[in-house]
């Protein structure tokens, strides 16, 4: 988290802040993504917000749950704030899809990617 600027600081604090907000009821897929209850990926969340603001070194699927409840948080009607997410955030939409690009290109591993949910949800190859 220390490579990111302030703003993208600004953008992920809202996006994981959301989740405890307007996102709060929103029907994600607790027990695709390893939390056995809402209770539990609310702790996470709680946890995952005050080390991305403490600017500690997360791992890769700590990093690939940042980064998809992000995209989530400002992206998604359907499971996150959505059109929401300005009424949480200091910024406009404009400004909130390039930081996510860039967040995206500075958080995005393969591996993350795959560990970020649980293994058995994956198809067969």
């Amino acid at each position: 988290m220390s490579k990111l600027t302030p703003r993208e600081h600004d953008f992920v604090d809202a996006a994981l802040a959301s989740w405890i907000g307007v996102s709060h009821s929103a029907p994600i897929p607790v027990r695709a993504l390893g939390f056995a209850d809402r209770s539990q990926f609310n702790e996470e969340v709680g946890r995952l917000r005050r080390a991305v603001g403490n600017h500690a070194t997360l791992t890769e699927t700590e990093t690939a749950r940042v980064l998809f409840l992000s995209e989530l948080a400002f992206g998604s009607d359907l499971f996150g704030a959505g059109v929401e997410f300005q009424l949480v955030s200091p910024m406009r939409d404009a400004e909130g899809i390039t930081i996510l690009r860039s967040l995206q290109r500075k958080l995005f591993t393969r591996a993350g990617a795959e560990a970020l949910f649980e293994p058995e949800l994956y198809a067969p190859e």
